[in-house]
């Protein structure tokens, strides 16, 4: 596919052999985040995810140039997860996303994506809808 064609936009949806980890505190999250999350990218995208228990699952970010889905839970400690996911096909592909819970309804986070020559950040926020 021609990402040209495609408007930068880069789908990147990454199964088995991931790098996956959690960080903060030790145990699982220290309140009830359960719910849908929705919020905002600094880019002026979107961000949507369901928290269940200690996990983060169904999380899929929309920025302008591209959309990074996390297929696999991710856990919370603390108040806060994190997921890096490194991809088989390229060292230099990454994705990063850390969240922050900051109140029992409200998210600050950070992400970034590496693909090849191609690079996106920001920042964002949600709410427990």
């Amino acid at each position: 596919m021609n990402l040209r064609r495609m408007g930068w936009s880069v789908l990147l949806m990454v199964m088995g052999g991931l790098l996956l980890g959690g960080c903060g505190g030790e145990g699982g999250s220290d309140q009830n985040y359960d719910g849908t999350w929705t919020g905002r990218t600094s880019n002026g995208g979107r961000i949507t995810f369901t928290v269940e228990g200690d996990w983060v699952r169904t999380l899929r970010l929309e920025d302008p140039t591209a959309q990074i889905w996390f297929p696999q839970p991710v856990d919370i400690r603390g108040s806060t997860f994190a997921a890096q996911y490194l991809t088989e096909t390229d060292s230099s592909d990454a994705v990063r996303l850390q969240g922050t819970f900051t109140s029992a309804t409200h998210l600050d986070g950070s992400y970034s994506l590496r693909k090849g020559s191609y690079s996106l950040s920001g920042t964002f926020t949600a709410t427990r809808q």
